[in-house]
């Protein structure tokens, strides 16, 4: 990688929908060497895919929290990860060091539909000894990282 490859990463990470004629003008290079090199990130997967961010709260998505799973046994973690990954309202998952051995990102319609999620999915899931929630206020930061 090059600082023309970095470019493109920071070009798609501010807008994954820039077209390649921008990003290669901006490099002064040419569409199919710009494209090449879009190609070559693919491909080391070092792009993963393209996203749309969406405003979840426009959505009906009132309630953001964040969980912290504490796992009845530390070897309970790729069960319980394949549990959690059925719940669609869990949009991230971290296995972590500290108090808690998954960290959380979940997304409800409001608080009602937070508890009906932990108390009848999530700490029902065998592996669980116990969670604690945490209700977002506010998003005070949201953005991509550039390098």
């Amino acid at each position: 990688m090059d600082s023309k490859d970095i470019q493109i990463l920071n070009a798609l990470s501010k807008n994954s929908r820039v077209s390649t004629t921008q990003i290669a003008k901006g490099l002064s290079i040419s569409n199919v060497a710009t494209q090449q090199r879009i190609d070559k990130l693919e491909e080391a997967e070092i792009i993963k895919g393209y996203t749309s961010l969406l405003d979840y709260r426009k959505l009906g998505f009132k309630t953001i929290a964040y969980i912290g799973i504490f796992l009845e046994k530390a070897k309970n973690y790729k069960s319980v990860l394949k549990e959690l990954n059925k719940v669609n309202e869990i949009v991230e998952a971290h296995f972590t060091t500290g108090n808690y051995s998954i960290f959380a990102k979940i997304l409800a319609k409001d608080n009602m539909h937070l508890m009906e999620l932990l108390s009848e999915g999530i700490q029902s899931i065998d592996g669980i000894a116990r969670t604690e929630t945490f209700i977002s206020l506010d998003e005070g930061i949201n953005k991509q990282f550039i390098l």
